[in-house]
């Protein structure tokens, strides 16, 4: 079950009233006025599920590069886009596997990528660089190689967003494990391993965590971890979250009580669902979004 601790208002599911004015009346206008997004009217586009089906396009090359051994590498990935959108421009969710950089691939992240794409997302899942057979030895250097890749594939995005219809401004990172890892340190590592600055608008954290140091100006992030994680240890995901609110950055942790690391299989349904509705909030309505209504030019 998924729980916050004492401090943190924010729980799983959706953080919004439901209740109608006619039941409420004054107090629900009073609270609409204060939490402005808290009040998603049902089918809020970005928030809940809108469309059916998804169309994807499969096996697109982002980078060429070399791997640890020096070998050439093409590394690829799927973009998943509502069929039947008439929208010319989407913020788009980019989803990365976990396999702590020895092992995985992107369809391992293509039901969350489906997921965003039926709430009105352009959902992406990318390959990137890891070291089967390596033993997890050399994994801070396997770390900063998908690092890398993670970037260049947000730019590669940024370069084709009109071919695929992206507001390349809402560009979320997102994954589990290693690929939560990845997402984390787009927001936190720029400045000091290149970009200067974050190149995505948030991230979405899966029993992951962050190398770097947070600061003021990161995009905001959600993160998910359980108490049990013997992988990535719950009181150092717990730090990443803690150290960003601590300087004045947006991060909403949720503790899942009593999981370990599978998170990711075992409450998808509740972290897509949150993570619509943080998205929305903290990175579409900031940039002029606002529910059922375009996108602003």
């Amino acid at each position: 079950m998924l729980s916050v601790t004492a401090g943190e208002p924010h729980r799983i599911g959706r953080p919004r009233l439901r209740t109608t004015l006619v039941a409420l009346g004054l107090v629900a206008a009073v609270l609409a006025a204060v939490l402005p997004g808290c009040d998603w009217p049902d089918g809020t586009r970005f928030v809940d599920t809108v469309f059916t089906e998804v169309d994807v396009t499969r096996d697109v090359v982002y980078r060429r590069t070399t791997d640890h051994q020096g070998q050439p590498v093409e590394l690829r990935l799927d973009i998943y886009q509502p069929r039947g959108d008439t929208l010319t421009r989407r913020p788009a969710v980019v989803w990365m596997f976990g396999g702590a950089w020895i092992a995985g691939e992107r369809s391992q992240m293509a039901g969350y990528a489906e997921d965003s794409a039926r709430r009105g997302y352009v959902g992406v899942t990318i390959d990137y660089r890891i070291r089967p057979g390596s033993g997890g030895g050399d994994f801070l250097d396997a770390a900063m190689d998908a690092y890398d890749d993670a970037v260049a594939a947000v730019e590669w995005l940024k370069a084709n967003a009109a071919t695929y219809r992206i507001d390349a401004r809402a560009i979320v990172a997102a994954g589990y494990s290693a690929g939560g890892i990845n997402a984390l340190n787009l927001l936190y590592l720029p400045g000091s391993r290149g970009p200067a600055t974050s190149p995505v608008a948030g991230a979405v954290g899966v029993a992951g965590l962050s190398f770097a140091t947070p600061t003021a100006d990161d995009p905001p992030a959600l993160m998910f971890n359980g108490t049990n994680d013997q992988i990535v240890p719950y009181d150092s995901a717990r730090r990443t979250c803690s150290d960003a609110r601590r300087v004045g950055a947006v991060c909403r942790f949720t503790p899942i009580e009593g999981a370990g690391h599978e998170i990711a299989f075992t409450q998808r349904a509740a972290i897509q669902e949150q993570t619509g509705d943080f998205v929305f909030e903290h990175v579409l309505i900031p940039l002029g979004y606002r529910a059922n209504q375009p996108p602003p030019s």
